[in-house]
């Protein structure tokens, strides 16, 4: 009987042994969890990092999109006329598919022309290579005569085709702008504006063209016409 006394109780230290043993094999994937958890829970200054971080991006993403939009810089020269334009691609005033030129223009003959425009891009699904544009344009004409200026504001379209050939790069360009007599001002009674253009690519963002303009205000001392020559001129893209 003591033999089996002795033989039940180390049956039974060792049963309880083996189970303490798997209750701690449980307990410790428990307890590495519950500390990977306390890891991963945020803190008030991670919060607070995150919160950093994620307004700085956005700011810089916000910075990379406004400094994003395209512009150019235009001069042509003629043997009379000059003139250097700057052109910034939209949104314009909020208003999609839109840009905006403004343009200084002096002649040999103490004439100069400030002007102004608002364009609409209405792209043709048809040809691919050809754009079309339309919109507002003004002009502030300062005379060589004294007591002479000009202000008005009128309708202007433009359109352009690029040649879809590789080998033969070139882009023909036009632009008409008309201001009639009830939107002239000053000692003007209309204005008629045109250009047109071929042109073909120097660099990357360097295109080389060639062109007429005719800009003439009609004035009531007589007509002024301020360009009227061939020119050559650079677009630089930026």
């Amino acid at each position: 009987m003591r033999k089996h006394a002795i033989l039940l109780t180390t049956t039974l230290m060792f049963s309880g042994l083996a189970n303490a043993g798997a209750s701690s094999d449980d307990l410790a994937p428990k307890l590495g969890r519950a500390s990977a958890d306390e890891q991963s829970r945020p803190t008030p200054s991670s919060v607070l990092r995150r919160s950093a971080a994620s307004g700085s991006g956005a700011a810089a993403d916000t910075d990379a999109q406004g400094d994003s939009a395209p512009t150019e810089f235009q001069i042509y020269a003629s043997d009379k006329t000059a003139e250097l334009r700057y052109q910034r691609q939209g949104p314009v005033l909020g208003l999609g598919n839109s840009y905006a030129n403004v343009g200084f223009l002096v002649s040999e003959e103490r004439d100069s022309a400030l002007t102004g425009s608002i364009m609409f891009n209405a792209q043709s699904d048809l040809l691919s290579q050809f754009n079309f544009s339309f919109g507002i344009k003004t002009y502030v004409g300062l005379l060589g005569q004294e007591n002479n200026d000009i202000f008005g504001i009128g309708g202007s379209i433009a359109a352009s085709y690029q040649l879809p050939i590789e080998q033969v790069p070139l882009k023909f360009s036009a632009e008409f702008g008309y201001v009639p007599d009830i939107f002239a001002f000053g000692q003007s009674d209309r204005i008629f504006d045109w250009n047109v253009r071929a042109g073909v690519p120097l660099t990357e963002n360097i295109d080389g063209y060639v062109g007429f303009r005719f800009l003439q205000f009609d004035t009531r001392p007589g007509d002024q016409e301020l360009d009227d020559h061939f020119h050559i001129g650079i677009t630089w893209r930026r």
